[in-house]
């Protein structure tokens, strides 16, 4: 670049230091920049909001606390898989419909009480 050229720029640059735009430009231009926003908003999809929330959502969180949740869910998901799990090809429990068998009581023994039928009750007062 000569020196001719590098003047004339160091002029112009020099020129647009003073130069302002009107008031209206900034009105406009905060509009321009809400609509733009609101335009972003509405052409992202649900899955990208939902994760940016939960990012949001993560980082007011410690270490020690995801530590734990993480924790929380895989004992849940244990304990979920052992007793939710079925257990294999254990047979169904059969109901027992044979009749019951009625047995003949033994014969009383003389080792045994039995009652005195033939004794007349005795009645006391006291």
């Amino acid at each position: 670049m000569n020196d001719e050229n590098f003047k004339e720029v160091q002029e112009f640059i020099a020129l647009k230091r003073h130069e302002q735009p009107a008031d209206a430009y900034f009105e406009e231009f905060l509009d321009e920049f809400h609509r733009r926003q609101r335009q972003d908003l509405l052409q992202r999809s649900s899955r990208s909001l939902f994760f940016e929330r939960i990012g949001t959502w993560y980082e007011g969180l410690n270490k020690w606390n995801l530590v734990m949740g993480g924790g929380a869910a895989y004992a849940a998901v244990f304990f979920a898989a052992i007793f939710l799990w079925p257990k294999g090809d254990a047979p169904a429990p059969q109901l027992i419909t044979a009749p019951v068998e009625h047995v003949k009581p033994l014969p009383a023994t003389k080792d045994m009480l039995s009652p005195d039928k033939d004794k007349e009750p005795v009645y006391e007062a006291y």
